[in-house]
Formats: C-alpha cells, structure tokens, sequence
C-alpha cells in the first residue's frame, strides 16, 4: 500500500531551486545595500564593505536558500535552523569590527545584483523545466 504525500508534509527542493533563491535574495539585498548608501552617504560615494555587510551578505544567501517555497509547506528543522543561523549572522554583524575590506563604487552593487538576478532567473527556470 502506497501512501502519498500531502503537499503540508514537505517534498525535496532542488538543489538548484535553492541555489536559485539564494541569488534572488542576494539581489535583493544587493539592491538594498545600494540603496541606503546613496541615501547615507550621498550618489556616487564609495561604498566600503565591511565584516558587517559580509555577514548580511551571507544571512541573505542562507535565508534566500531556505525560504519557504509554497504556501502551505510546514517549516522543516533544517530551514528553522538556517533561519536562526542568518538571525544570529545578522545580530553579529552588528558586532562585528568596522573594517573597511574593499571599497567600491556603489554602481557596482547594482551591476552584481543585476547578475545575482540573472542567476536566479535561470537557474529557477532551469529546475522548474527539470522537474
């Protein structure tokens, strides 16, 4: 006897589906990041990346890879726990030293989520082709 699953039990995501949401919410955060350092620091300013802006960055790509697909799909333990992982990244970015890393210019931001966008377009078009 075969049972079936309910669409609230949860079904394995594709790897590429995740990777997909991970760039799209790189972009998004990209965009944002750019955003209020023009509003912050003024158009054209150098935008300096710190230990801080990496660890938003990183909670971003964690949360954008575990972010919930449908509906009505349940929160499973691992997306719980990356959940509360890109919390505590984001927590300790606050803490974090203000080291200037890598300056750049804020053009830049937007022209990397441009790409991150263009990632996650294919490559979500790619798995929902796939499967």
């Amino acid at each position: 006897m075969t049972t079936s699953k309910s669409p609230a039990q949860g079904v394995p995501i594709p790897t590429t589906l995740r990777v997909g949401g991970a760039f799209m919410f790189l972009a998004f955060v990209l965009i944002l990041l750019a955003v209020i350092s023009v509003f912050r620091d003024g158009w054209q300013a150098p935008f300096t990346w710190t230990y801080g802006t990496l660890a938003i960055v990183a909670a971003a790509l964690i949360a954008g890879a575990f972010a919930t697909i449908r509906r009505d799909q349940r929160a499973s333990k691992p997306q719980v726990i990356a959940l509360a992982v890109a919390v505590v990244l984001v927590i300790a970015g606050r803490f974090a030293p203000s080291t200037v890393l890598v300056v750049m210019d804020q053009y830049w931001l937007l022209l990397y989520a441009v790409g991150a966008g263009l990632c996650a377009l294919i490559l979500r078009r790619v798995s929902i082709g796939t499967h």
